[in-house]
Order: structure tokens, then sequence, then C-alpha cells
């Protein structure tokens, strides 16, 4: 079955309302047989018979009927698709179709999707290369019998009627929003009708430390960790280590993040903002947990065993991986960098006003040349087997993972977190065109758009 990028464009003409006009080359390209007739035509979830009419043009470019464009859910005005002629069946398959899920601000103009906005565009450009139609969607543009979404059109994003899609990349940042009765509505009718959606949920701080712990390979990469579920649990890991740090299991963005430090003159609890520590010294542990409890009865919270971070110019640094998944069991690295901490931060984070920088120039201060590029790829194995034992165990479909991963002083690698819709402002950017990750989350909807065809069109 041959598969064609092609032009698409929007016709009014005699041949009717359920014509669709084939060029010559192209009509020998798909294999379409010589004779005029009427064939199955499917993008997405909608269907259509259409009269295949020839036209004498040799490149390749496909006319297609106004209203025939509106049943399919397609934009009445020309775009670029990729196009299949399945002769055992006389199907003509449009697509596939791919979208990501994610939020909007309503009020702005233009329409922008905030954090990710360029990556979204990025992604359009990507399907735009590979003949496939990409477009962004939010929960309450869902309907089972029709659906909107936003398309980049002269770059800028467009609401029109959308073909629900072949694969979709599930980037909400809200676990209140993962948690509606409308996003389980929407889910369950991708399952009904063999979609898959990747991401489709966060894992929480815990949940990946318990996932991880349970492989043997991994636990000597595991600072000790606990659930904080009594003052007792808490308590014990303070007099364990010189340093542990709270962390909330929905947290993200370094945001809530807690120091807690103990030596023979009593305890130092440190909490990171955006406009630097918050300092303060207690006498006794019990006089540091009731000044805690406010703040952390609210949520779960982990306990976590500090770790001798290794220096960048006297500053914290960790790495993050990027990982992708290639087909069912196979994951590749597809961006990885170094943060360092801003001043009076403790947290690596770009969000606290942390800055990159390529791994093997953070490394290069510390390291010989040799030793260093030894801890690179042991960080690189290390986050193929982190993606690998998650992606098998968590109970959901992942595409990708960012890995934050740091090295003690003495150079040995430690995971510190994993991020199931990691920032999109964490990666190096090599070049004005998209970058590697967006390029992998394409392929891999290409391979699930293969792998999970619904075959009953």
């Amino acid at each position: 079955m041959n598969i064609e990028k092609i032009d698409v464009s929007p016709h009014l003409t005699i041949y009717g309302r359920k014509s669709i006009r084939i060029s010559h080359s192209l009509r020998e390209k798909l294999r379409l047989p010589f004779a005029s007739g009427s064939s199955k035509v499917v993008c997405g979830r909608n269907s259509i018979f259409a009269k295949i009419v020839c036209m004498n043009e040799e490149h390749s470019h496909v006319s297609v009927h106004e209203e025939l464009l509106k049943e399919l859910s397609l934009p009445v005005h020309s775009f670029t698709i990729s196009i299949r002629y399945d002769s055992e069946r006389n199907l003509l398959q449009l697509g596939p179709v791919f979208a990501v899920l994610t939020e909007m601000n309503a009020c702005e103009n233009p329409i922008s999707f905030g954090s990710i906005d360029l990556f979204c565009r990025e992604l359009a450009s990507c399907s735009f290369d590979k003949g496939i139609f990409f477009y962004v969607f939010c929960l309450s543009d869902f309907h089972k019998e029709k659906m909107k979404g936003y398309i980049l059109r002269q770059n800028e994003w467009q609401e029109c009627s959308v073909p629900h899609p072949s694969a979709v990349h599930n980037r909400i940042h809200s676990r209140t929003l993962e948690k509606s009765q409308d996003f389980f509505n929407m889910t369950a009718d991708f399952i009904h009708h063999k979609v898959p959606y990747f991401n489709d949920r966060f894992l929480n701080k815990w949940e990946v430390h318990q996932i991880l712990s349970s492989n043997s390979h991994l636990t000597p990469f595991l600072p000790k960790t606990e659930l904080i579920t009594s003052k007792t649990v808490l308590n014990s890991m303070v007099q364990l280590y010189p340093a542990v740090f709270l962390k909330p299991i929905n947290g993200s963005q370094g945001k809530r993040i807690y120091r807690i430090s103990h030596s023979d003159e009593g305890f130092e609890l440190d909490y990171s903002t955006f406009s630097g520590h918050l300092l303060r010294d207690y006498l006794s542990f019990d006089e540091l947990f009731q000044s805690l409890l406010p703040r952390i009865k609210k949520e779960a919270f982990i306990v976590q065993e500090g770790i001798d971070l290794l220096n960048y110019e006297n500053r914290p640094m960790d790495f993050r991986i990027l990982c992708h998944k290639r087909n069912f069991s196979q994951w590749k690295i597809s961006s990885a960098v170094a943060r360092v901490s801003a001043e009076n931060q403790f947290v690596a984070n770009l969000a606290r006003g942390g800055s990159l920088y390529t791994i093997k120039d953070a490394l290069s201060s510390s390291f010989e040349l040799s030793e260093a590029a030894h801890i690179r790829k042991l960080l690189n194995e290390l986050s193929l087997e982190i993606g690998e034992a998650l992606g098998m165990f968590s109970g959901g479909l992942f595409g990708e993972f960012g890995i934050d991963l740091a090295i003690d002083s003495g150079g040995h690698p430690w995971i510190i977190e994993v991020n199931t819709k990691p920032s999109k402002n964490a990666e190096e950017r090599k070049s004005l065109g998209a970058r590697p990750s967006a390029r992998s989350i394409i392929d891999y909807c290409l391979f699930l758009s293969e792998s999970y065809k619904d075959e009953s069109h």
C-alpha cells in the first residue's frame, strides 16, 4: 500500500458534491484503478463515499469538494496530508491525525498555549514534514460526535472543526483536570475506539520511588526515601542524615521543597522561594515539627536523604535527561543538559532561576576528560533503565520522561526524580528547527497510529 504526502485544496465543481479530483501522476503512484468509480475515504473517525475523478495534472495533488471536507471535519482551505490507497478494501486513507491535549488561556489574543506553545509549533512543523494532520485541543473541545481544535495556519493558531485523532499526547498540566469526569469520559472514548493516548497521567514521587526501588539494578542510585506518615518517620530520617529534603509527592518546578539540616546545635529549616532562602533555627526536633506541621499536613510529602551534590561554580547542579520511547519496549535519549541553581537557591530548576549548560562543560570543571566521558555514559545508561522500568510497571502508556539525576562529589550518580510532563524550557537548542524531543514525539505517534490502527474501516 503506497503512501504519498500531497497538497489538498477545496473545490466546487460540476462533478458534484461527492467528488474527489486526483491528479494523473498521483493516481499512478497510489495505483488507483483507471476506471472512474467510488471509493471509501477515511480520515480519523470519519468516513465518506466519494466519486474519484482523474485530473490531467502531473504534480501530486488532490481537490476535494467543500461539502466532503466538512463531512470529514477537515479545513475548507488548502492543507497538506498523507494519502494511501488500500486496493483490497477500495479505501483512501487520509492522515494520520495527531493531537496534543493541553490547556489554554481563552482571553489571550492571539491564541497561545503558554509554556508549551513553541513546542506545539515545532510539533506542527514536524507533522507537516511527514504529511500528518496535527492540532492542539483542550478538554472542553472534545465531543464524541464532532470536536474542535486549533491548527497552525499562517503562523497563528486557528480554531476549526477537526477529525478525531489517531494518537494523542497528553500535556495537561493540572492534576485536578486529569481526575475530572470529563477526562474520564474522553479517555474511555479513546479506549473504545482504540486511540492510543500517552503520558496519560502524572506519576507522583512516591509512586516513582516504589517502582524504581523494586529494580535491584537501580537501588544503588536511589537516595533513602520515606513517605511521611507520622512524626516518627520524619524524626528517624532527620537523625540518620546530616540533611534531608521534604518534597510534596505531587509537586513540580521545585516548589514547596524544604531542607532540614541537623547538627549538634540543633536544626535548620531552609525553604526555597523565588526571592531566595527563608531560614529558621530550632533547638529541638519537636519545635521544628510543630513549625512544619501546618505546611505538610494538607498534602502528602516524602522525606529524602540529602546528597552532597557536585557543584558548578559553587552552586548545586543536577542533570535533566529527556528519554523518548521508540516502540513498545525500546527507549532513546533525545536531550541531556546540566542545570545549575541560581544564587541563594538549593534547587537547580529553571523555574527557580537556574541556568543550562552542556553536560560536557559542566563535568569538565571537576573531572578529567576520560572520567567525565565515563560519567556521561553512566548517566545515559541509568536514564534508559529508568525509562524502561517506569514504562513497564507504571500501568499506563508513556512516551516521554524527564529524568533528573545528580552526581555527588565522588562521581556517583543519584536519581532525584522523574517528570511525566517535563518542562520544554530545559532543552539545549542547537538550531532554529524543531528540537529532537519534538521529532521523537511525532515518530512515536507514527508508531502508535500504525500499531493501534483500527481495522474496522
